[in-house]
């Protein structure tokens, strides 16, 4: 018996594996040519003022922009410090981490262009909504301060961000999200084997009472917008109504427990609150809207459509090895920088060991060491995740404080 289970989840785990790499290798190639075009200066230029135009550009900045619910609070710290206003700094921070280029082809290839639309859709009123509610009730003044500018040229900057498009792939995208889109990939695997089919409709017969229980575990847990699909793919599958389905995919990316206290150090008590209230309720209508939508049969159908049937099975498997290639050598190089800096830490003489607070992923790490790499006559930069420090060898001590004043721009504390 124990024999049959476990076989049936290592199936259905590699089903839901197959059918969605090539989408996510797809969506990784995409976002990995967003940051060459994409950079985070152009942002920070459009967000300034507290009005209804900051927070639709900073909506439609968000969506492209591969940023987990962790990984882009320093980011949105950073706007805040460089002057953008608070509801547009909300609205970057719901509708980033719901939807990316990675996420909307997982959701395409499990659940249909209609669900992946969708949620791009209800990613961008839930984001305009939160903005332009903290610019009604928590207003403050406009506030022009501004973040050092770069003294490379425009075409330095893209040179370098071209060339750094398969690190940024690897490393950024893929190493911030890869041990909690392996985690969401088992959960999806277990649902299909230990639920019956319409297990959820069965149990949770009311809509609405799915869609509280999917947001009361969606905002305090920490799962990204990748992680996120295939969970609400196999619930889906399992009976559970697709409002519920998608209120999980609007709040659990957008929100956790982790990244709250910053978010309410940067905004304020007022703007979280304002900001929950805003998806909880956002979520919650979205989804009740969907669900009567979905009544129709003409949409009904259009949900039971997969969009993996339509590509070849060698294309799959392609997409299958090469998102398991780029796994290993992630974790592969993962191993081999923990051994070499555990090594390293017996000979600190000459090296400088700064603690770094807000550090949450690889995302997070990668930021963390190009300010310190931006400072003249810093070297040997090495930052240690686990340990939520960063190490560097600096030849003049009087640019310290330039180290310490870049970090603190990126949006993290030392």
């Amino acid at each position: 018996m124990v024999y049959e289970y476990l076989l049936s989840f290592i199936k259905e785990t590699a089903n839901f594996f197959n059918e969605m790499a090539i989408y996510l290798v797809f969506g990784f190639l995409v976002a990995g040519v967003l940051h060459v075009f994409f950079p985070e200066s152009i942002v920070k230029r459009h967000l300034g003022k507290g009005n209804l135009a900051s927070v639709i550009k900073s909506t439609l900045f968000g969506i492209p922009l591969p940023l987990c619910s962790c990984g882009v609070v320093p980011v949105a710290t950073s706007l805040k410090r460089s002057g953008a206003s608070r509801g547009s700094v909300v609205s970057f921070l719901v509708t980033t981490p719901q939807i990316g280029a990675d996420s909307f082809m997982l959701t395409y290839s499990l659940m249909g262009g209609l669900f992946a639309v969708a949620r791009i859709i209800a990613s961008i009123v839930t984001a305009l909504i939160s903005g332009i509610l903290i610019n009604l009730f928590d207003k403050e003044k406009e506030n022009r301060s501004k973040s050092k500018e770069s003294i490379e040229t425009a075409q330095d900057e893209f040179y370098k961000r071209l060339k750094r498009i398969p690190s940024y792939v690897e490393y950024e995208l893929l190493g911030s999200i890869a041990n909690t889109l392996l985690i969401g990939i088992l959960i999806a695997g277990a649902v299909g084997v230990l639920f019956p089919d319409n297990f959820f409709g069965q149990y949770l017969g009311s809509p609405f009472l799915s869609m509280l229980i999917m947001l009361t575990i969606g905002i305090p847990i920490y799962v990204c917008a990748s992680a996120s699909t295939p969970i609400a793919a196999a619930l889906m599958m399992k009976g559970l109504a697709p409002g519920a389905a998608l209120v999980f995919l609007l709040s659990g990316p957008a929100t956790n427990a982790v990244n709250l206290s910053t978010v309410m150090k940067i905004l304020g008590k007022k703007s979280t609150a304002i900001y929950l209230i805003s998806i909880a309720g956002v979520s919650l209508s979205i989804g009740y809207g969907f669900n009567l939508l979905t009544i129709l049969p003409e949409i009904s159908d259009l949900l039971t459509v997969h969009q993996h049937d339509w590509l070849p099975g060698w294309l799959r498997l392609f997409g299958s090895f090469t998102l398991l290639f780029m796994l290993g050598l992630y974790y592969l190089d993962k191993i081999r920088l923990s051994t070499i800096w555990t090594k390293g830490k017996d000979n600190k003489m000459g090296k400088i060991v700064l603690a770094v607070n807000g550090m949450t992923c690889m995302h997070c790490a990668k930021n963390v060491e190009r300010a310190v790499v931006a400072v003249e006559d810093t070297s040997e930069v090495k930052v240690h995740l686990q340990e939520n420090c960063v190490e560097f060898e600096l030849s003049d001590e009087k640019h310290l404080d330039q180290v310490k004043q870049s970090i603190l721009e990126a949006g993290y504390e030392l």
